[in-house]
């Protein structure tokens, strides 16, 4: 017989010593519970708030058209300036006088009216007339300051047409009896200009609400 050594599976040494090993450890992972809650996400940052608008500035001192026209008796209230040009607010009361005097004096010669205009502010509708002179090339803005707490309920904000003055106002005093609904008082024709005559509201005023018709309501069908 020859002798056969055992196979490495038959040692029993080696079984013995296979069994004596502790068990393997597991992962540290596993030890923990497998409920554990996971860290929370970052809470998001809270919205900047938005930056304001600057306060607009009022010149700490009198201006040319200012200072001309309180020589000559009529007073006015400085604002603020309308992009670099000089603006004042003048009563309805003297409006004409102080047109009057700066379209004709040689001084000033402020002779073309660029437009008028109408402003809802949070307490007045404004009248805003820009005044253009080619001799000088110098612009002066004019400001009529309505209060809303003096329109009785269910009036209109009033002030004097200058339409006699210029022609071009007579157009644009309607425009804005038309969209803002200050009515300019002994206007030739004070009638809607760009909306029917029968249309109610006024549509640049902050309270105008919509209508909803077949020209302007949400039907994708519509004639919008």
């Amino acid at each position: 017989m020859t002798d056969e050594k055992p196979s490495e599976a038959e040692k029993p040494e080696e079984k013995k010593a296979e069994a004596a090993k502790p068990e393997a450890a597991k992962p540290a992972d596993a030890a923990k519970p497998a409920d554990a809650a996971k860290p929370a996400a970052p809470a998001a940052a809270a919205p900047k708030p938005a930056a304001k608008a600057p306060e607009p500035v009022i010149p700490a001192t009198a201006g040319k058209f200012e200072q001309f026209l309180k020589e000559h008796g009529i007073p006015s209230e400085r604002l603020p300036l309308s992009l670099t040009i000089e603006t004042i607010a003048v009563s309805g009361d003297v409006l004409q006088s102080a047109l009057r005097l700066l379209r004709n004096s040689s001084e000033v010669q402020l002779d073309l009216l660029l437009t008028v205009s109408g402003v809802e502010s949070n307490d007045t509708f404004d009248s805003v007339y820009h005044l253009w002179s080619y001799s000088n090339l110098d612009e002066l803005v004019i400001k009529v300051l309505v209060k809303k707490s003096d329109v009785p309920e269910g009036d209109l904000p009033a002030v004097p047409s200058i339409a006699n003055f210029w022609s071009a106002a007579n157009w644009h005093e309607r425009e804005t009896y038309d969209l803002m609904g200050i009515r300019y008082a002994n206007h030739p024709y004070m009638r809607r200009i760009l909306n029917p005559w029968d249309w109610e509201g006024y549509p640049l005023r902050r309270d105008y609400k919509q209508l909803v018709d077949s020209l302007n309501d949400k039907n994708p069908h519509s004639m919008r």
